[in-house]
């Protein structure tokens, strides 16, 4: 009896120690990706300093406006065109667990690679226009003022398990804004 109430006390304590609505990466490769990116570089900052932020591992969150595939003898090559959004970094749980600001840095493409067997036709049934995504990256070019991000790790999400907030949304959750 003592050691089920000692094991009980052990995981009370454990799950006290996590805070409630902290996000969470999905897998081991983004979660090793979060933990290295910065979180506060907008694409403004890049824009402005591209040179000094082209060895940094950045996080950003968006909407994917467009997907475009290339093959390749031994990859699928893959270009997200996003509508960056600000993002607060947190799991809100329930129906829609994540939220997007209504504003953002306007658009930003990110290129991933995926090794074959993995089909075109198998990365289209994951991943579609109007999905949220968060993307881990170094900037990599920019061309025409569009920051392109060499993705080291990104994570998708559909569009039902995320809103993006009005103006007047985002300004009344003052005690939790969207960054």
């Amino acid at each position: 009896m003592r050691i089920a109430v000692l094991v009980g006390l052990l995981v009370l304590m454990g799950c006290a120690t996590v805070e409630k609505g902290v996000y969470r990466p999905k897998n081991g490769k983004e979660k090793t990706a979060l933990s290295r990116a910065v979180k506060d570089i907008a694409p403004s900052d890049v824009r402005k300093d591209f040179r000094g932020l082209e060895d940094t591992e950045l996080a950003w969150a968006g909407v994917i406006k467009e997907i475009q595939f290339k093959e390749t003898e031994r990859t699928v090559q893959v270009a997200f065109q996003v509508d960056h959004r600000n993002f607060n970094w947190k799991d809100y749980g329930g129906k829609k667990s994540y939220r997007l600001s209504a504003v953002g840095e306007g658009t930003f493409v990110a290129g991933w690679t995926v090794p074959k067997p993995t089909s075109i036709a198998k990365l289209k049934t994951q991943a579609k226009s109007g999905y949220m995504i968060l993307v881990y990256g170094k900037p990599y070019r920019m061309k025409d003022g569009i920051v392109q991000l060499s993705a080291t790790a990104l994570r998708l999400i559909p569009e039902n398990d995320y809103e993006v907030l009005t103006a007047t949304a985002a300004e009344d959750e003052k005690e939790d804004p969207v960054q």
